[in-house]
């Protein structure tokens, strides 16, 4: 295909960002004197020109044509309230500036990031619309405001930490993970495995998956981050990270992150100094079986040679239309999914784990390893083929529905719990499906009853059409005021039924994700996503999708219902590798 780009350099390339990477140019052009003409180009097409980067061939040299600043945009916003608040943040812009401490700044992007996000906007999905605009803002304004401090004070610390560094750690790795969330590129196993130096592939390789560290490669730096246990804890905080704890009484250091200058790696200071940082950070001693690790090997292994590699297969479509290849790909690669990841996870969670550091390990092996193939699955959506295809948009709903889940369910299931407390969670969490069947099947059962009354008038309007007595009696009159009052009930029925679908993730928040409200994909005027956990003991399988168009005189109850039986019928099939083969 003359417009494909391998997906190992497609992946290099989709999450720069010259708003947020400190040495984007030189990033790319070390990734482009390494490639042929054919990719160099496909990759400007494709990736670099809708990030209005601009390649000058003959210098080999990449500018970035900037885009309107916060203020312009604020101006734009229509909505009064959101405009006020977008207009104090703006304002707030200028402490920023003016802070000369590193802690300053740390505080303050991230207290004014959990304010955005703790902005209620009730259900209002214009207002949601607005607020991630702000946050998407009020994050490229402060990172340029930051690219340009050079004054910044930084106190003395174990790790000999540089402006230059902790910048990186704050623009790369905080302000980029906030923006891109689930798709945020971390560094697994395998991309440790096939560097060249003894310390990715042999000494980093190791630590990662003795400390589940979070290994992020930026323009300049590697860092590797101790993983948050507490879901309220954010893995890649800039507090966090900076943070240096001492023991009274003691001369050891704990560490929350190490960082490594990949300019310097040829000086054996350099790396000694990183092996003795990784060796401080801070991790909980485990009681971790041979058996739950070698699970996680495999299903690491499982991901590497046979998911990643079936999705970035080329699309050869032998004469089907690209809609259909897209959709048996997706459908092949969920089968995959779920009988050598999810089924076994499940299978582990009730017949493996022996105590609750199992369970912890598990949980946050199965998050990294899930975002993982999130990130990457969102590179596969950026081929042209794939771009604006619908199941594609859907399948990754469903994918960051499934993991946003897990994480809301982790006390319920990532524990060693008794049968009881395991099958009274199960109850639980069967009842936002069980309740959504049974309005929907409700409605439809009157709303039937409602269309055979309405025929039945109808025919006796046809019927007394000419009829002098019934146009003495005014029998037409009563019978288009009856069918006309039949109609209003069809429709106050479905606008009803439409009303507590809605009211369903809010009363079940847990066992839920209401996708456009939880950020998980873009908003768009015409419809909402919210996602039903499936499958045996709600994990074996990812989650259906339910759509509702934003127009209630729209919404279909039929065809609702009948797309949900078939997904829930499908997702309830035993699947066999044979399927999927």
């Amino acid at each position: 295909m003359q417009n494909y780009i391998p997906f190992q350099l497609r992946t290099l390339v989709t999450q720069i960002d010259p708003l947020l990477d400190m040495y984007w140019e030189d990033n790319l052009r070390n990734i482009f004197a390494k490639i042929n003409l054919t990719d160099q180009e496909n990759i400007y097409q494709q990736i670099l020109q809708p990030k209005n980067i601009r390649w000058d061939r003959e210098q080999q040299r990449f500018t970035h044509h900037l885009r309107d600043d916060i203020n312009s945009i604020v101006e734009q916003i229509p909505h009064a309230g959101m405009k006020t608040l977008a207009q104090k943040i703006v304002m707030s812009l200028n402490q920023l500036k003016e802070y000369k401490n590193v802690t300053e700044v740390a505080d303050y992007l991230e207290s004014i990031l959990n304010q955005i996000d703790k902005i209620d906007v009730e259900d209002n999905i214009e207002l949601q619309r607005l607020k991630l605009t702000i946050r998407k803002e009020f994050i490229y304004a402060a990172a340029t405001i930051i690219k340009h401090k050079n004054d910044l004070n930084i106190a003395n610390n174990f790790r000999n930490l540089t402006l230059d560094c902790v910048k990186c750690f704050i623009l790369e790795v905080y302000l980029k993970q906030q923006l891109l969330g689930f798709w945020f590129k971390t560094l697994r196993p395998r991309h440790l495995k096939g560097q060249s130096q003894a310390l990715f592939n042999d000494f980093l390789l190791k630590q990662q998956k003795i400390r589940q560290l979070e290994v992020i490669k930026t323009s300049k730096y590697i860092f590797a981050l101790a993983p948050s246990r507490d879901l309220d804890i954010n893995p890649f905080s800039i507090r966090r990270f900076l943070l240096e704890e001492k023991i009274t009484f003691s001369s050891n250091v704990y560490l929350n992150g190490a960082a490594l200058d990949l300019t310097t790696m040829n000086q054996e200071t350099v790396v000694t100094a990183f092996a003795e940082h990784i060796s401080r950070i801070i991790t909980v001693e485990k009681l971790i079986s041979q058996q739950i690790t070698d699970l996680i090997d495999r299903f690491e292994l499982y991901s590497v040679n046979h998911l990643l590699p079936l999705l970035f297969q080329s699309l050869d479509s032998s004469g089907l239309s690209a809609e259909k290849v897209v959709q048996q790909r997706l459908w092949d690669f969920e089968q995959l999914l779920s009988i050598h990841i999810l089924e076994p996870m499940e299978d582990a969670l009730r017949n493996m784990l022996q105590n609750n550091d199992e369970a912890e390990y598990l949980f946050i092996s199965m998050r990294q390893l899930l975002a993982d193939i999130i990130s990457y699955y969102k590179d596969f959506q950026s081929q042209p083929a794939i771009m604006f295809d619908q199941q594609a948009d859907n399948f990754a709903a469903r994918l960051t529905a499934y993991l946003t889940l897990i994480a809301k369910r982790k006390y319920d299931i990532f524990t060693v719990s008794s049968n009881e407390d395991w099958l009274k969670a199960l109850e639980l969490i069967s009842e936002p499906i069980t309740e959504l069947k049974v309005i929907c099947k409700d409605a439809l059962d009157k709303s039937k009853v409602l269309n055979l009354e309405m025929k039945e008038k109808q025919r006796d309007m046809k019927e007394k059409e000419n009829s002098f007595f019934s146009k003495l009696l005014n029998k037409q009159e009563k019978l288009q005021s009856q069918l006309i009052e039949l109609k209003q009930q069809s429709t106050d029925l479905k606008q009803n039924a439409y009303l507590e679908i809605v009211r369903i993730p809010k009363k079940y928040p847990t066992f839920t994700v209401y996708l456009e409200f939880e950020s998980l994909i873009s908003i768009n005027d015409k419809e909402r996503h919210y996602a039903f956990p499936t499958g045996k003991n709600w994990l074996t399988r990812l989650p259906i999708l339910v759509q509702l168009p934003e127009d209630r005189s729209l919404f279909n109850l039929q065809e609702l219902y009948r797309t949900m039986e078939f997904d829930l019928s499908k997702m309830n099939q035993k699947w066999t590798a044979a399927m999927s083969a």
